[in-house]
């Protein structure tokens, strides 16, 4: 089979594309190795910034596909001496964050392209990629056991990190970090405690409240990173979260669900492309939920990376916003990457400095540094506007 651009994965990143391609009257050829069902089965992640919003306004998305209506625009800090809350939306002159459940904008975005008869192949897995001078060619088994080859433009990874697109990369360099910590992450089944995010830097670890709807919720539980998910049943689940929320008896009723463990380690390809083969999302760079820019930065990486595409293969046939794709996204990326690890110095118990034995030493120097930083962003206007423009993903004015 021949096409233009073979898209690999249909996760934000590549559906995006797959969207503007589209558009643009541009043939391609979107694989993805699960069933559509799969797609859409498990809450993720949800909060879309404002800057990602306007992208996809622009491109013609958010409005006609998605409409983004669930405004949050108030974070909450918790810590055993008090909390406070942070309308960065207000700070920020009205930009809030968006709730979107990830699941659910790909259940979207793929229903969209389905019905217009979008060359989507669900249950086709990319295992090797290769190029020459004349374009990639992609290695392809599908549902039922056969294999074919696609033979392509440009090939576009959006097939997250363990990447087939990526490890056909000869021209690059990953530079990874990984913390000494993981996050449990579980889903329940029931309304928020606030309506707004809630971060809670507790002695025991940190905690996380994140709105993903009416009657889902994620919670987020600093856990050692030695522990497995035997170690956490349901009801040690709702204490430890009701202890470090300070939640009191509203948890008593809570079903849990979808409980996994996720390492908190961060990567980053350079460049995101290689001669025919670009990376788009996860494939190009893993970051740590702090921040919520994850699904932000696959989305920003879409739209800037179809743009080039359309500007080399549509009428213009101009290459030279595809040659700087890379060039373009890395400062963004890396400043999403500083942000996010700064924020996980304030938010987690288990990161050491020097011999601190650990944050949650009562009187501890480090963990009276974070609680530093929580104080700071009460008192201090000039870094209470930097934490809100950054979080919510706003350019300064």
């Amino acid at each position: 089979m021949r096409t233009t651009v073979a898209i690999v994965g249909a996760g934000p990143a590549g559906l995006v594309v797959a969207h503007l391609l589209r558009r643009a009257d541009i043939d391609f050829v979107l694989l993805e190795r699960r069933p559509r069902t799969a797609l859409s089965a498990h809450p993720k992640a949800g909060l879309i910034e404002h800057r990602t919003v306007r992208l996809l306004e622009a491109a013609g998305i958010a409005g006609p596909v998605l409409e983004f209506a669930a405004e949050n625009g108030r974070c909450e800090f918790r810590t055993t001496d008090g909390s406070t809350v942070l309308d960065y939306a207000t700070i920020t002159g009205n930009r809030p964050h968006y709730v979107y459940p990830q699941h659910l904008l790909v259940d979207r975005l793929c229903a969209s392209l389905d019905s217009g008869g979008a060359a989507i192949r669900y249950g086709h897995e990319v295992s090797g990629a290769r190029q020459d001078d004349d374009g990639a060619t992609l290695a392809v088994t599908d549902d039922s056991g056969g294999s074919y080859d696609i033979d392509c433009d440009v090939a576009v990874g959006c097939d997250g990190a363990r990447s087939a697109v990526a490890a056909a990369m000869t021209g690059t360099r990953t530079n990874e970090w990984c913390l000494p910590a993981r996050w449990l992450v579980v889903t329940g089944a029931a309304a928020p405690l606030e309506n707004h995010t809630i971060y809670a830097a507790h002695p025991n670890g940190f905690a996380g409240h994140m709105r993903r709807g009416a009657d889902h919720t994620r919670y987020y539980l600093e856990v050692a990173a030695t522990d497995n998910l035997s170690d956490w049943p349901p009801a040690r689940i709702r204490d430890e979260l009701t202890i470090r929320l300070g939640a009191g008896s509203r948890l008593a009723d809570v079903r849990f669900e979808d409980a996994y463990l996720l390492d908190l380690r961060t990567r980053v390809i350079e460049p995101m492309q290689d001669g025919r083969l670009f990376l788009a999302g996860d494939a190009a760079h893993l970051i740590t939920p702090a921040g919520g820019k994850g699904m932000n930065l696959a989305i920003q990486d879409a739209v800037e990376l179809a743009s080039g595409v359309i500007e080399r293969f549509g009428p213009r046939r101009d290459g030279a916003r595809l040659a700087a794709y890379s060039a373009t996204r890395l400062p963004a990326v890396w400043r999403a990457e500083a942000f996010s690890s700064w924020f996980l110095h304030i938010l987690l118990a288990s990161l050491r400095d020097g011999d601190e034995p650990s944050y949650a030493v009562p009187g501890g120097f480090a963990r009276g540094i974070r609680n530093g930083w929580i104080s700071a962003m009460q008192t201090d206007p000039l870094l209470t506007n930097w934490f809100s423009h950054a979080y919510a993903g706003v350019d300064p004015d």
